[in-house]
């Protein structure tokens, strides 16, 4: 059965435009026309029509609430209907006018909409082209690229910007899949879980580069660093990862390693099972955490670019020492003391900066403003100056 395109078409000549030839032509379309008389009208078939509308047409001199314009240059019913633009943004609207200088009746910011999406549309003997215009903006309107385009526009342009960073295919990936969904389509996806896997090594890559997390951790140990796990090797001063992923970055990581793989000795065995149950729930899940975690750590880079910063964040568990035998005083840029970027010192005497001391008690650093750089605290009394 061929599709039906519904249309609203606002314009106080439309019997005189809608003729039997016209009327031929848009049955051969498969277009069906409700007619309005003025934007009253429009306003109200928008609200009560009870199937589905997919485009509006509007005339530019016509009125708002009369069946003929009191006035030749009466814009009244016009205006009225772009006020509905806004309410109605899911559906297109044209311009469809026998005027050319349309200056002459309405301010240049009232067709702003219609000609940023080339919807002004001259008059004349031959509806075809209206109609085949409106047909094709119906289809893309209505197709899973168009829509999952606008509703991941924000997500989507993450991905570009992550795949800027390590040249990698993210977006493409995240896209398909997510047409995929929207199709229904998602059977015998576990093939995906290898291209997840390969997400987040190069998410690991990347913030290795830029000193969010130390070189050379496997996937499991970049999961534990940002979780700031019991079982890291490092110490994290403070939150990289909101805690509210934490659990969403440890079972995605996990099941895409588990997923990357199809031996029997596997924990979980998720390709197998995706694959004998053809269960679309889990890749929707992964799918959608995938890219909670992507926009997350894309955003992230953007506003912690510098990589000296981000490595003061974090130290190796086995460097962190109560009884560290000995280090010089230091100033940072901030006007902050410290030894070795692991202690922050407080001290009343500025002449022992540049100074070797030996530390002989030392405690974790609670202090909010120099925590994230020093994970360990000394006080002056508890220094030896050694020169």
């Amino acid at each position: 059965m061929d599709k039906i395109y519904r249309i609203i078409w606002a314009d106080d000549e439309i019997d005189a435009l809608l003729d039997e030839n016209s009327k031929a032509l848009i049955s051969q379309h498969h277009v069906e026309v409700v007619k309005c008389y003025n934007a009253a009208m429009l306003e109200e078939k928008l609200r009560n029509t009870s199937h589905r509308i997919d485009a509006v047409i509007v005339d530019a001199n016509f009125t708002a609430k009369d069946y003929t314009p009191s006035v030749e240059t009466d814009v009244s019913g016009f205006r009225r209907a772009r006020g509905l633009i806004g309410e109605y943004r899911h559906l297109p609207f044209y311009l469809y006018t026998q005027r050319g200088n349309l200056s002459d009746l309405v301010d240049e910011d009232e067709l702003t909409y219609f000609k940023d999406n080339n919807a002004i549309l001259f008059k004349g003997d031959n509806l075809s082209p209206l109609l085949d215009r409106i047909k094709n903006d119906v289809d893309k309107i209505n197709s899973a690229e168009f829509q999952i385009d606008n509703q991941f526009k924000n997500e989507l342009f993450c991905c570009k910007i992550f795949d800027n960073h390590c040249n990698g295919d993210s977006y493409n990936i995240i896209r398909s899949l997510l047409i995929k969904n929207q199709e229904n389509d998602l059977q015998n996806s576990e093939k995906h879980l290898n291209e997840f896997r390969t997400l987040f090594e190069n998410m690991n890559t990347i913030a290795a580069n830029f000193g969010i997390v130390p070189e050379k951790l496997s996937l499991n140990e970049f999961s534990k660093f940002l979780c700031r796990n019991k079982d890291s090797k490092y110490h994290v001063n403070e939150d990289i990862l909101p805690k509210a992923l934490y659990e969403i970055l440890f079972y995605v990581i996990r099941l895409v390693q588990d997923g990357s793989h199809d031996s029997s000795d596997l924990q979980y065995k998720i390709r197998r099972y995706i694959r004998d149950t053809q269960d679309v729930l889990i890749i929707r899940s992964i799918l959608f955490a995938v890219i909670e975690i992507i926009t997350w750590f894309t955003r992230y880079v953007e506003e912690h670019p510098d990589k000296e910063e981000n490595l003061r964040k974090f130290i190796k568990v086995e460097n962190i020492r109560d009884d560290e035998p000995e280090g010089i005083i230091e100033q940072d840029e901030k006007g902050y003391c410290h030894i070795d970027n692991k202690y922050s010192v407080l001290i009343r005497n500025r002449e022992l900066i540049g100074k070797k001391v030996k530390i002989l008690n030392s405690k974790e650093n609670t202090s909010s403003s120099t925590k994230k750089y020093y994970p360990l605290f000394v006080r002056e009394e508890d220094l030896q100056l050694l020169e």
